[in-house]
């Protein structure tokens, strides 16, 4: 990893990415670039009282983005010796110009705050949070406002990652990255996990051959704990102190990982959202976006790379 972008809308909320991020670019020797944008969209009150002054209002708004990045920059600067820090002020539509600077950098890493449980936070950052995953395929770091994720980070103290896997490639996807977040000491547990859900009973006169409902699920356990081991393999030359496959049932799989997330307290989810069936974009109401909506800890988000895809 050589570069992590840290999107920034001037609220300490959007600020509470920084400390993770300094954490990653100097375990990584990474650079960080801070991005702030100047809408194009006029502020209601310069809009009806005299279009004319909007020109001026977005020389002033640059100005002011750039002075709060570079003051922001040299604190981050000042934490360590190895940071380079560099800062970029884009014009435009938020998501299309942050996805346009990830793109020209080859950006690595994006680091930024979500609300956490219901819908994403409304400032600009948090309303471009969900298009940014819809349309980049690069890995993004989300940190709820709620939780310790920011602690987790600065003092190497992530203990257990949870991967959650359908038996599908693309969400294998989020194998290659896990490396991202496992703490650079031995130690951490790995848990890669499965759902088997709970449907309704199957009626058994259907079926050409007598199959009841609960030997049904156990075998498609049985499928789960064999994919799961294989999977395993990918994995087990990362450092990690104790690796284990989970395979839970639940009557959603979403909830169900959720769950365990609590009960076994998991500090931080891996996970791709391209999930069954090559998904191309981003699905509300998927187990991906239930997650995310969901979880109170730090989620790392990767997405598989579409056909072509350089």
């Amino acid at each position: 990893m050589k570069r992590i972008l840290v999107p920034l809308d001037g609220s300490d909320f959007a600020k509470r990415a920084l400390s993770p991020a300094v954490a990653l670019a100097i375990r990584f020797r990474a650079e960080i670039h801070l991005v702030s944008v100047v809408s194009t969209v006029p502020p209601v009150p310069i809009s009806f009282a005299d279009p004319t002054l909007f020109p001026d209002w977005m020389l002033q708004e640059e100005a002011r983005l750039r002075r709060y990045l570079e003051q922001t920059a040299a604190r981050v600067a000042a934490r360590s010796a190895e940071l380079r820090v560099e800062v970029r002020v884009g014009v435009g539509s938020v998501g299309k110009t942050i996805r346009k600077v990830a793109d020209e950098l080859d950006i690595d890493l994006i680091v930024l705050t979500t609300h956490g449980r219901g819908p994403f936070r409304r400032a600009w950052l948090g309303s471009t949070a969900d298009e940014l995953l819809r349309s980049l395929e690069r890995p993004h770091l989300l940190l709820p406002s709620t939780g310790s994720g920011e602690k987790l980070f600065a003092e190497d103290q992530i203990r257990h990652v949870m991967v959650p896997l359908d038996g599908s490639e693309a969400a294998e996807a989020a194998l290659d990255v896990v490396s991202l977040v496992l703490p650079a000491s031995d130690g951490v547990r790995l848990t890669l996990a499965s759902v088997v859900e709970e449907g309704f009973p199957i009626p058994e006169a259907y079926l050409p051959q007598t199959i009841s409902g609960d030997s049904f699920r156990e075998e498609r356990r049985k499928g789960a704990e064999a994919y799961l081991a294989t999977a395993s393999q990918r994995v087990k030359n990362e450092g990690v102190g104790l690796l284990e496959t989970r395979v839970l049932t639940a009557h959603d799989a979403a909830h169900g990982l959720l769950r365990y997330c609590r009960e076994a307290d998991v500090d931080v989810i891996v996970l791709s959202t391209h999930g069954r069936g090559g998904v191309t974009r981003f699905l509300v109401g998927s187990v991906a976006d239930k997650l995310i909506r969901g979880a109170e800890i730090p989620l790392l988000i990767t997405r598989r790379p579409s056909a072509g895809a350089s």
